[in-house]
């Protein structure tokens, strides 16, 4: 039995709590990393959302693996307009690893493109944007 000095039965029986929570994962919910700069809503084009990324020169694809040919790169500045988001085909760079790709709304001719989410800013690796709807 585990003993606290001072702590009292209550006490003792709320740090074996503790203890087996942080011991045993599987008793908790599944901890995800926090978005920490989810796309917003662009208040200049309605059903759109601007999405902060890094890098610069990332394929747009036509569509979400990354097998799909190479339609267009990203445009400079940093900001990508979309759409959506929507599970496709596992991406990777480095140790980054995604199959959650962003959608971009097509313009004039040119028909919606994908980007794979490794290059969105936030989050962690393969976990959708927080602040984008699903297609």
């Amino acid at each position: 039995m585990l003993t606290v000095a001072g702590a009292g039965t209550k006490g003792a029986a709320a740090v074996a709590l503790a203890a087996a929570l942080l011991l045993c994962p599987g008793l908790t919910s599944s901890a995800r990393a926090a978005d920490s700069a989810p796309c917003t809503p662009d208040r200049n084009y309605p059903g759109t959302f601007l999405c902060r990324f890094w890098g610069s020169d990332i394929n747009l694809r036509s569509a979400p693996d990354p097998g799909a040919p190479v339609t267009a790169t990203s445009p400079a500045g940093g900001v990508l307009r979309v759409q959506c988001q929507v599970k496709g085909g596992r991406a990777t760079y480095g140790d980054y690893w995604h199959t959650w790709w962003v959608r971009t709304p097509p313009v004039g001719m040119a028909r919606s493109a994908y980007m794979s989410e490794i290059f969105l800013v936030g989050g962690g690796n393969d976990e959708p944007d927080s602040g984008l709807p699903n297609c």
